[in-house]
């Protein structure tokens, strides 16, 4: 049985019977014991009443056998013992297996043991006989089956009862293994669908506690996933527009070389300067691309040491001044004195060129680009 519904119910089930079957044994044990036990209280005051009659009379050949016919109504058996151990009249098989010596020595006994008779329940009272010296007790006995007489129905009655009472816990394993596994089969199917590309997929929170955590789980999950698509199809589009501008500046240049349209040393030099510029920034684009693939991987190392940044700032805006004069763009620099951080200097001089040229495409002519930077805390904040 693979399914978890499957295994949960039949665990469950199977731990059921399990503690029914234990808990049948353990009953079991006990009603014999307490069967036993009444036995023997039952013969104890039979025992003392005995005891307690005429003592003229108990042990005689008048009185004995009719207190053994009445006890016979039961399946019991009564001896009389005398202080030698021997056993009036002919019931020595009757004592054979029990130790009566406590009894001849005056004390009660009882208990259960193994006679010619078989397994019997047995107990034996001290008499007091003046005129009968010899006489020193009366033992009696009744056989285990008759003991545990009403045990056979009453053990019936349980397995019926146990039987019933499984009925209950296994239903009950069934509703909870397909409550408990509900949760699971909904988010293994919601992730089917998502594999499928369907990222609007979420599963319903449980109101148990574990479970509702893995639904939370997933459908954060879910949430990040689309949310990174997204981000995805915006980059792409960006990059893609970014792209045309240099791709069609080159085809633009190579089309007019092609046709015979820029003449002259000057007219091929420029296009040739524009052709070189634009390839560079295409360059520019796909190391930029290829860095932002690199971020949160192995491959992305950061070499921080303490840095400059007011310095490394400068040599940005410094290397940014010609194409800003050419689009006859003010760019200027608000930076400290020294402002020393613990960063990658090549990693910031790359971000402040990004954010630059980004300015430099956006900005009119005649416009303004700032570069500023302030220590704020322990950290820096850079502004374009």
């Amino acid at each position: 049985m693979r399914s978890l519904r499957g295994r949960l119910g039949v665990s469950i089930g199977i731990t059921a019977v399990l503690s029914v079957f234990l808990t049948g044994i353990v009953a079991i044990g006990l009603l014999r014991r307490y069967s036993e036990s009444n036995a023997r209280s039952d013969l104890t005051k039979v025992a003392r009443a005995i005891a307690a009659e005429d003592p003229d009379t108990v042990g005689t050949t008048v009185t004995l056998p009719l207190i053994r016919r009445v006890l016979a109504i039961n399946g019991d058996q009564a001896a009389i013992v005398t202080r030698n151990g021997s056993v009036l009249g002919n019931a020595a098989s009757i004592v054979v297996g029990i130790n009566l010596q406590p009894l001849i020595a005056g004390r009660e006994i009882s208990g259960t043991a193994r006679t010619d008779a078989g397994n019997v329940v047995y107990v034996g009272v001290p008499i007091s006989l003046p005129r009968r010296p010899a006489v020193t007790g009366v033992v009696l006995t009744r056989p285990v089956a008759a003991a545990r007489g009403l045990l056979g129905p009453l053990v019936f009655r349980i397995a019926i009862a146990a039987l019933i009472a499984l009925a209950v816990p296994i239903a009950v394993a069934a509703v909870l293994a397909k409550r408990l596994t509900r949760p699971v089969h909904d988010v293994s199917e919601a992730a089917a669908r998502i594999s499928k590309g369907d990222l609007s997929q979420r599963v319903p929170i449980s109101e148990d506690e574990e479970l509702a955590t893995l639904g939370v789980a997933f459908n954060n999950m879910a949430s990040a996933l689309a949310e990174s698509q997204r981000r995805e199809r915006e980059f792409l589009a960006s990059v893609s527009h970014e792209l045309r501008t240099p791709i069609t500046a080159i085809r633009g240049y190579a089309e007019a070389i092609e046709d015979g349209a820029v003449k002259g040393g000057a007219g091929h030099a420029e296009a040739v300067g524009v052709i070189r510029s634009e390839a560079d920034r295409l360059e520019h684009m796909v190391q930029d691309v290829m860095d932002l693939a690199r971020v949160g991987s192995a491959e992305f190392h950061l070499d921080v040491s303490p840095v400059d940044l007011t310095e490394t700032l400068r040599e940005a805006v410094a290397a940014h001044q010609n194409e800003a004069a050419d689009a006859r763009l003010a760019l200027t620099a608000d930076l400290p004195e020294q402002l020393v951080v613990e960063s990658d200097p090549h990693r910031v001089r790359q971000v402040v060129s990004n954010l630059v040229q980004n300015a430099l495409r956006v900005t009119g002519a005649g416009g303004a680009i700032g570069v500023a930077a302030r220590a704020e805390g322990s950290a820096a904040v850079i502004e374009v």
